[in-house]
Parts: C-alpha cells; structure tokens; sequence
C-alpha cells in the first residue's frame, strides 16, 4: 500500500483526502466520502487531551490508548480549536414524532 510509510506527523488533512481518493472501475480517480466510525466517549477524549497536556505526543498517545495516530491527532486538533472535547451537533432528518407524542405511544 502507498501509505504505509507514512508517518503520523505528515498531516491529518492530506492523509484523509488520499485515503478518501480511490479508483473507480474505469480506472479513473474518484473522490469517496470517507467513512466515519463510532464517536469517541467524552472521557477518553478528555484522556487524549490530558496525556497531550502532559506532553505526550501523538504517537505515545495512540500506542497507549490502542487507537489510531489520526484519531489523536484530531481530537487535539479540535479542542485547540474549539476549546472542547464536545462533538458538533450532527444534521440529519427533524423528528417526525415531538415528544408530548411520543410519550403518549
């Protein structure tokens, strides 16, 4: 695989938009959206910014914690950014149902 010397420092960014890219039968590049797993618990996010405070860098973090080098580096990312471990609120479809009715189901 191409990507497997790539080092962890290289760029979160650049390494999900080459992971994202894939060949389509034709042979032609297509981009994919990428897949996402199951959310991080608040308290193991909390544990990945704590062990960053403590000046553990991503790939001790990731070895320690059993998760990916990626997944580390973006959860410190965000909270840089965000000054928080809360994920954003996710879109998706209104609840057909509001809650005075679904009590009464």
């Amino acid at each position: 695989m191409v990507l497997q010397g790539l080092r962890c420092e290289w760029g979160v960014g650049v390494l999900n938009l080459v992971l994202a890219l894939s060949r389509s039968h034709t042979g032609h590049w297509k981009f994919n959206m990428a897949l996402h797993g199951k959310e991080l618990s608040e308290d193991l996010k909390k544990r990945i910014v704590a062990l960053h405070k403590e000046g553990l860098g991503y790939k001790k973090i990731a070895k320690t914690l059993k998760l990916s080098c990626s997944t580390v580096a973006k959860t410190i990312q965000r909270f840089n950014r965000t000054g928080s471990t809360q994920n954003r609120p996710r879109h998706g479809q209104t609840k057909k149902l509001s809650a005075h009715v679904r009590r009464h189901i």
